[in-house]
């Protein structure tokens, strides 16, 4: 399947990992746990990301995303540590894996298969079992979703409100696909062939890393991104200058109004030193649904990027070289 296809399907998705997750029976409580940790690299990792945004007014506990092969000093048996590889053989992932048991954590693993599949049925760990056969960064729908009601289960907010919530969103984008398109088409066009910089909110921080890594392997483009309020104390300041190989993209989703102040001077000021820039807005939106209509946008401005430059959107051949590489030393 073409990374078109998988794009296309983001919203179905939504639907059949809810299923896979109401077809699972998992066994835990939430009493000891103290904190959460979430191991994964790349595409698997994304999704500790956007959940740290969509749960951080709601969760009561901090969530850590971890993305190394060793783990925090903090972490011990009142530590809930969720495994998330998709292939099931990062290596980084399995490394941290190791680590977290001799801390006698809470282990959660979601994989497709792998070691990390065959380690959690041996040792008798809660594991969901996801769609096999995809590039990871194609299969982010499905990590959100079961992280989503795997800490929403495990801490007592209602699992029936959160899957409303998801199909709503998927009827949204499903309905307003065609027009998400067209819009993922313009905005391509005016980023040409300049390097974007991309400014969110904190609250929006995984929109905006999703973005960056969609636009490094589907469009083999350097991006960068950075928040606000932090970089109105730093990276700022640079923009007093005149640019013209650059392009800022603005995420400008619901906030706080001292953030919203924040981004609408950044704009002001940046624009003028720049050809042109683009900010997205969708107020009409509630947050969560916000959130995903600015990854699936995205998604498709990268996707359109790269068939516009005839850029093959699958081809990570230097990450698998690294990979051989690393397997046999």
């Amino acid at each position: 399947m073409v990374m078109r296809d998988y794009i296309k399907k983001f919203p179905k998705h939504i639907e059949h990992a809810i299923e896979i997750y109401e077809s699972i029976d998992l066994c835990h409580g939430s009493s000891d746990v103290e904190n959460i940790v979430i191991s994964g690299q790349g595409g698997s990792a994304i999704g500790g990301v956007i959940i740290k945004n969509l749960l951080r007014d709601t969760l009561s506990v901090p969530i850590i995303v971890n993305q190394d092969y060793s783990i925090p000093s903090f972490v011990n048996n009142k530590t809930l540590f969720i495994a998330s590889s998709y292939s099931g053989n990062t290596e980084e992932t399995l490394s941290a894996l190791k680590a977290a048991e001799m801390k006698n954590s809470i282990i959660f693993s979601i994989t497709s298969g792998g070691d990390l599949l065959d380690i959690s049925k041996e040792k008798g760990y809660n594991h969901i079992i996801i769609p096999s056969g995809a590039p990871p960064r194609a299969m982010l729908c499905y990590s959100i979703v079961q992280l989503l009601f795997v800490i929403s289960e495990l801490f007592g907010l209602s699992k029936d409100n959160l899957k409303h919530k998801l199909l709503d969103v998927q009827k949204y984008l499903i309905d307003y696909q065609s027009q998400i398109i067209l819009e993922a088409d313009v905005l391509v066009d005016q980023i040409s062939n300049k390097m974007p910089f991309i400014y969110a909110f904190s609250n929006f921080e995984g929109v905006a890393l999703r973005f960056k890594q969609q636009l490094n392997e589907n469009s083999k483009r350097h991006a960068c991104y950075n928040l606000i309020p932090e970089m109105n104390h730093n990276e700022i300041v640079p923009w007093i200058n005149k640019h013209s190989c650059v392009f800022p993209v603005f995420l400008n989703g619901k906030t706080s109004s001292r953030n919203l102040k924040r981004m609408r001077f950044s704009i002001e000021r940046i624009s003028k030193n720049v050809d042109s820039f683009i900010e997205l807005k969708k107020d009409e939106l509630d947050y969560f649904t916000q959130y995903f209509y600015f990854i699936h946008l995205l998604d498709w401005v990268s996707l359109i990027l790269a068939e516009k430059e005839k850029i093959n959107p699958n081809d990570i051949s230097l990450i698998d070289d690294l990979k051989r590489q690393l397997k046999n030393t």
